[in-house]
């Protein structure tokens, strides 16, 4: 039950509980012959109900007072899920419609049509844990690894505030890993990274993520938010020459995300409607059993205990009242 007190020095007062069993509660009338008050089993359970009332009330007043409670818990659960981090790109591309142009009513800006799809996303998986890195020149922190999902929806709509310089990819990988560094591996870790742009990668960049990847074992998804008439993961170069990670940095990180040594998948799309069935397949993919702590907060008995004691009081007075005088 884990009951402790935030006053424990007055459980002393419950020596006071045993007054019922010293004393009664109606006047004490002397007869001469005491055959004519013959005793009846239900003159004693009458007797002993009324001290058990006396025993609660005074009980529950001291528990009461006590400040009587029941400490926070945690249980274990087994459910269906995954620990998930999305690492959301903010350059000022975002805020472009997936054909390039300034977003209106009837066509949406990318950051809106990725803001919408992860929020439902997030609410029809109860048992996850989701955290949201958001980056551009640099990394920001947005929310970390949590099952409270009020807080992961709003950290996603963080989305519609307007997007800013460019796109470090490393940077912002980097931070999403960082996320899994404290937790225990209870379930499948995922990465989802959401961009409509990519940069090169150093060595130092590579060696470093190739060697955290490994480390925590996470996988990888790449949504990469194809700009009408973009460069894309797939695309050719037309000649040798731009055949380099600066004319088609897409295509190389790509490269590079297919060497890591975890499970990786990239979804290029489009249109609204393919990055909604890049995310269904997501959901199918990462619903694994997971392992998850639930904390249960702290409990205070006290209106509990005062009620207890109100309703013996009521009783034992009622009681009383039936008295023959």
């Amino acid at each position: 039950m884990n009951i402790a007190f935030a006053q424990p020095w007055a459980l002393i007062l419950l020596l006071f509980a045993l007054l019922p069993f010293l004393g009664g509660i109606f006047h004490k009338r002397l007869a001469s012959w005491n055959r004519l008050i013959p005793a009846s089993d239900v003159t004693r359970w009458a007797n002993r109900i009324i001290k058990l009332l006396g025993l609660l009330a005074f009980t529950g007043i001291v528990l009461g007072l006590a400040g009587m409670y029941q400490s926070e818990k945690t249980f274990t659960r087994t459910g269906t899920g995954a620990h998930i981090v999305f690492v959301l790109d903010r350059s000022a591309s975002m805020n472009e419609t997936f054909g390039g142009k300034v977003p209106d009513q009837d066509t949406p800006a990318k950051s809106q049509v990725a803001r919408r799809l992860l929020s439902n996303f997030v609410d029809e998986r109860p048992h996850d844990l989701f955290g949201v890195v958001g980056f551009s020149t640099q990394p920001f922190f947005i929310s970390p690894l949590t099952e409270h999902k009020s807080a992961t929806q709003a950290a996603i709509n963080s989305l519609t505030s307007p997007g800013l310089a460019f796109t470090n990819v490393a940077k912002g990988l980097g931070m999403g890993l960082s996320y899994f560094q404290d937790q225990p591996h209870t379930g499948s870790r995922v990465i989802v990274l959401v961009s409509d742009g990519a940069a090169t990668l150093d060595h130092r960049a590579q060696r470093v993520l190739r060697e955290w990847f490994e480390r925590y074992q996470v996988s990888l998804y790449w949504f990469f938010l194809r700009t009408e008439n973009g460069l894309g993961i797939t695309s050719e170069p037309g000649s040798a020459r731009d055949d380099n990670p600066r004319v088609m940095p897409e295509r190389y990180l790509d490269q590079f995300f297919r060497t890591l040594p975890i499970p990786y998948h990239a979804y290029e799309v489009d249109t609204p409607e393919s990055l909604e069935a890049a995310i269904d397949q997501l959901d199918d993919l990462e619903s694994l059993p997971l392992v998850y702590n639930e904390l249960i907060p702290r409990n205070d008995l006290t209106r509990l205990c005062f009620l207890s004691a109100l309703l013996a009081v009521l009783l034992l007075v009622g009681i009383k009242a039936l008295e023959a005088k």
